[in-house]
């Protein structure tokens, strides 16, 4: 298996696993309660806690873009390797007939 099949395969289970998707749950979401539950004179905290929010958001978009990374590599070795195996079938046709 190569290096990169490998980090895709790590890559999915982290993705996939469920403390993670605990943690992102909980995270986002107790980020997202303190900022329904600050009232609009606490306009610091607000906008603090609503860039929390937001840097949150980005830091798991941006983790799931580098499995999805991954997987793609993944499937594109995974398509040159059955390439590579029809070539074969194809020449031991041709040398067979």
């Amino acid at each position: 298996m190569s290096d990169a099949q490998y980090r895709a395969d790590q890559a999915q289970r982290l993705l996939s696993d469920p403390l993670f998707q605990e943690a992102r749950a909980t995270t986002i979401g107790a980020l997202q309660t303190e900022v329904l539950s600050l009232p609009l004179q606490e306009r610091e905290r607000r906008e603090a806690a609503v860039a929390m929010l937001k840097g949150a958001e980005q830091f798991f978009r941006v983790f799931e873009l580098v499995i999805y990374g991954y997987q793609l590599e993944r499937a594109e070795l995974s398509n040159e390797a059955q390439i590579k195996a029809r070539h074969v079938a194809i020449e031991e046709r041709m040398r067979n007939v």
